[in-house]
């Protein structure tokens, strides 16, 4: 996704940068649980989806909406009431069936958790599976959040932003990253609507009255944030499927969807997609994971973008525009496509446990849609306006209000304060400095191995910080691990000071290390870090590197040659997240 905090900038860098009520209407006066055994964050393990089938109907020329979600659950032990996500709801029926068709009556109440309500069974439901089923009525969302509606050209339209929390506004569930899912998708509305779902239409029937039902394929495994619903009438452009690839055996269903009569202004978006997907695939080596590719163009939309699998939504000016567009417009477009393509396997294709990890999804793609984007237009410097933004991080890293980059998730306001310059900037930041220690094919080969190994399912950073190393040597990789850990789970920036010598015809350089404090700031606390360091130099008319972990308070080592450096450059490419003195 592209945050909502950091999209006002002209660049594609700064691009980047109320209590509801729960209504139940099952009993005569449901009781609110107090909070303090209501979860506040992550649902218990006891309950989990394994399957989700959404029947909705939907039209946006009125307020509210309606739908029947059932969803297929697991118990993993003996229990009478449990816990899920609900927001604006009112639920109209509610029952529990087991594996053999037996119903249980259950009773649904709200709790004075937004968003949490309890499901509480008459009889003890035993370990295994079980059917939840339930029946409801919700205003569209006014506030841009869940199922909303947009007004465009006299019109209106519905449209989804699930992440990151707002899913429960729209349909019962355990709305939560970890519980990836397959989903089914039905929905009744007007026969002159269009609809969009992650996945392509399976069938429209007719019903007679001016209404059809319209089913889909069943998705592959999903959260619940990553889910897109778009009815209206839309313009639907059917683009030329992308060809087949060594990669991607298959060709891809490539569409354009806007609002009424602006679709003809999707054609450049559309032309540069090909070379943003298929760079992505060269860089994975795993093919565009779903079964096609929906780029959507919202009128008001409160997010930037967002990378809902198989159908992204996108603020409609970063798609609208042609060959005559404005350079920084072109950027700007091409800048957010990569990144949202880049969650399609970052992300979407493997998934955070729960949100503490997000940074790592957002600061993932900033980094990699450079370096897609470098792939296919190697002269404009993608990858070095990364490295520049993430040295504007450094402002906010540095003073002592600064949070850490993998900061503790215990509720939903924590949850909502978590896509900041930080995760997307600091964190591409840091990425880029593993690579340039690691070695750029080095680290690919990493990045491939843990997509691989976790492709459709959830991970946590560190998954991802052993894996990437995995691929070196044990020592260097236990380092690189620990470096990951240093500059995500702590703030701030380092100070790198450099002294350099020569004796006997051999450099050596002296680096101690403090944490970077402007002037007037004051911490209490000493910081270290294990730095990845790659220093350049000159000797004997030729560029030598030599690439250290700096671990220590004060750290000495020798360069490799013969001869004195004429000149030393203390951080290649400007890759490394440290400042540093001579």
């Amino acid at each position: 996704m592209i945050s909502t905090s950091i999209k006002k900038g002209v660049s594609f860098v700064a691009l980047l940068i109320a209590h509801a009520t729960l209504t139940m209407a099952l009993t005569a006066s449901p009781t609110k649980e107090a909070s303090g055994s209501v979860p506040t964050g992550q649902l218990s393990a006891d309950v989990e989806p394994t399957h989700y089938h959404l029947s909705m109907k939907i039209d946006p020329s009125q307020t509210d909406f309606s739908g029947t979600t059932t969803i297929n659950i697991k118990l993993n032990k003996d229990l009478m009431s449990f816990y899920l996500h609900g927001q604006d709801l009112t639920i109209s029926s509610a029952k529990i069936t087991n594996a053999k068709g037996d119903e249980t009556s259950v009773s649904v109440a709200a709790t004075n958790v937004v968003g949490v309500m309890k499901i509480t069974s008459q009889d003890v439901l035993k370990k295994g599976s079980y059917t939840l089923a339930m029946d409801y009525d919700a205003p569209f969302n006014e506030n841009l959040e869940g199922l909303h509606r947009v007004k465009d050209g006299g019109l209106y339209y519905a449209f989804t932003q699930m992440e990151s929390i707002y899913a429960r506004l729209a349909f019962p569930s355990f709305d939560e990253p970890r519980f990836k899912t397959t989903f089914d998708f039905s929905v009744t509305v007007h026969e002159n609507h269009a609809v969009i779902f992650n996945t392509p239409e399976a069938k429209t029937t007719p019903l007679g009255d001016g209404w059809k039902r319209v089913d889909f394929v069943t998705s592959k495994p999903l959260p619940t944030y990553l889910i897109a619903i778009a009815v209206g009438e839309l313009d639907v452009v059917e683009w030329t499927d992308l060809p087949a690839t060594d990669v991607r055996k298959r060709p891809l269903p490539l569409r354009g969807i806007a609002t009424k009569g602006k679709g003809k202004g999707l054609e450049y978006a559309l032309k540069n997609t090909q070379a943003i997907v298929e760079s992505l695939e060269d860089y994975f080596q795993i093919e565009y994971p779903y079964r096609k590719l929906d780029i959507l163009a919202v009128p008001d939309f409160a997010a930037g973008a967002m990378e809902n699998a198989g159908a992204i939504t996108y603020r409609e000016q970063l798609l609208l525009l042609d060959e005559d567009s404005s350079i920084s417009h072109k950027r700007r477009y091409k800048g957010v496509q990569g990144h949202e393509l880049a969650h399609m396997w970052f992300g979407d294709l493997v998934t955070p446990v729960w949100w503490n990890d997000i940074w790592l999804n957002e600061a993932f793609a900033t980094w990699m849609s450079a370096t897609a984007l470098d792939i296919r237009w190697p002269d404009e410097e993608w990858t070095s306006g990364q490295i520049r933004a993430s040295k504007r991080a450094m402002n906010s890293d540095s003073i002592p209000s600064a949070r850490k980059v993998r900061n503790p998730i215990k509720s939903n306001s924590d949850i909502i304060t978590a896509f900041d310059g930080i995760t997307y900037m600091k964190g591409s930041g840091v990425l880029s400095m593993v690579e340039s220690f690691m070695g750029k094919e080095k680290f690919r080969e990493g990045v491939q191995k843990y997509m691989n190994k976790y492709a459709w399912g959830n991970t946590t950073a560190i998954d991802f910080f052993e894996t990437i190393a995995s691929v070196l040597e044990p020592a260097k990789a236990k380092a690189v691990v620990k470096s990951f850990r240093h500059f995500v789970e702590q703030a701030g920036v380092p100070l790198l000071d450099i002294q350099q010598s020569c004796k006997d015809q051999k450099t050596t350089i002296t680096v101690s290390q403090e944490r970077y404090t402007p002037l007037g700031t004051e911490f209490k606390n000493d910081t270290m870090w294990s730095v990845p360091a790659c220093m350049s130099y000159g000797l004997d008319g030729t560029v030598q590197q030599h690439c250290e972990m700096i671990d220590k308070k004060v750290q000495s080592f020798e360069l490799s040659g013969t001869g004195c450096a004429d000149w030393l450059m203390p951080n290649v490419n400007a890759a490394g997240y440290y400042r540093f003195n001579f």
